[in-house]
Parts: structure tokens; sequence; C-alpha cells
């Protein structure tokens, strides 16, 4: 039961594939309380159940076309056609408009990387998909989901950094944030030599940024994942 239902309001959408209107659930901001924010910045709030990310995509009622607000505003021709051959054809309508259940937001979320694998949306788009859809499975206890999420998240995150797609599509990535968040996703993936790879580019930004933060947070991660690297190493030996 959620106990804090004003922050929720109901947003107008506008479909990016069939130009239908609906409404679909949004969080106020400033009406949660934070608990703690994780290494590579998922955060957990009091009422789990109002967590944001629950509503970061969209559903189109009538054609199934799933979308974040960082999908690109209009589809080409050729897109409408597969997302007329490969969605809206095999849709049965279905409201993601009202309050969300974890299960609710997972399906949205695997909804919205189909869409956007199929109509081709920017690497950093498809990267911030997978991430929060692995958020999702850790805040669900489910390390396997979580773990196979977060490689699919880093493997879109290097290309967006290699093709610098993440100026146009999210705005709060920052060059910085991105090579420290790419450093973390394979910290926790245990790819011990890529994180203090980009780990050390994130620190090469120490005195050509103002994200302090994000420095502070790349020298602390530095450390751990070379700590974890030489533990083991040692266990490989022992």
């Amino acid at each position: 039961m959620i106990v804090n239902v004003s922050a929720l309001y109901d947003k107008n959408c506008r479909c990016r594939h069939c130009e239908a209107t609906f409404t679909t659930k949004r969080i106020r901001s400033g009406t949660l309380t934070m608990v703690k924010r994780d290494s590579d910045f998922y955060t957990t709030f009091t009422e789990q159940s109002l967590n944001p990310i629950y509503y970061t995509v969209s559903v189109c009622p009538q054609c199934g076309f799933a979308f974040s607000d960082q999908f690109r505003d209009k589809l080409a021709p050729w897109q409408k056609q597969v997302v007329d051959e490969q969605i809206s054809a095999k849709w049965t309508p279905k409201d993601f408009g009202h309050i969300r259940t974890l299960g609710e937001a997972i399906v949205s979320y695997k909804l919205a990387i189909y869409a956007a694998e199929l109509t081709d949306q920017p690497h950093a788009v498809k990267a911030g998909l997978y991430l929060r859809l692995a958020w999702l499975y850790r805040s669900q206890e489910n390390t396997d989901e979580e773990i196979r999420f977060i490689d699919m998240a880093v493997d879109e995150y290097e290309q967006s950094y290699i093709h610098t797609d993440y100026l146009r599509s999210d705005k709060e990535m920052s060059e910085v944030r991105l090579l420290y968040l790419i450093g973390e996703l394979y910290r926790r993936l245990e790819k011990f030599d890529l994180a203090i790879k980009y780990f050390g580019k994130a620190l090469a930004f120490r005195n050509h940024t103002i994200e302090s933060g994000i420095i502070r947070m790349a020298q602390d991660q530095w450390q751990v994942a070379r700590e974890e690297y030489r533990e083991k190493k040692e266990q490989r030996i022992g």
C-alpha cells in the first residue's frame, strides 16, 4: 500500500509512434525521503514503491510503443514501420498509467528496451534503460538478473563514450560522470582491470571539472577496485 499518494501526479503524454495521447504517472520532485545512494547512483527511498524509476518509461496503451523522455522526439518512416510490424501488430491493449508494482515497472523497461533496440535509439538511452532495470532487480534481490543487465548497460555506456552520444541523449551525464560510472559497473562485474582503467580516466579530470564529488567517488572506488583485484589474485594463487 502506498502511503504518500500525493507524491504521484498524472502527466499527459503523446506517443512518439502513433501520436495517441494518454496519461502516465510521475513522482513530484522533493516529495520523497532518501535512505541511501549506492556507488552506481541507485537510490533507495523510505517508500520504495514510489521510486521515480518505476515511472521513467511511458507505455502507449494504444499501440504498445514504450519510451523514456530521452528517446528521439520523432520516429523515421522505417522506424514506424518496424514498430507497426514488431510491436503494434502483436500488442494487446494494456494500461500502465496507474500506480505500478515492481513487476509492472520491470515489464515497462523490457518493452522500452525492445523498442529502443528496434528503433536504433542512442547508446546512452539504451544504457540508461539497462542500468535502471538492473537496479529494479537489485531491489528484488535478484542478483543474477541484476548482473546480466549491468553487463549490458556497461557495453552500451562504453559505446556511448566512444561515439559521444551521451552529450545529446542525457542532460545529466558529463564525461567525467560517465567514465566514473563505466568504471564502477566494471568493478561490480569484477572486471577490475577495466574498472581501474576507467576510474583512472575519470581522475584525469581532477583539475578540469567542477564535479568534485565524482572525483572523490572515483578516488574511493579506484582504491576499492585495486584492493578487490589484489584479493582476487591472491585467491587464485592460494
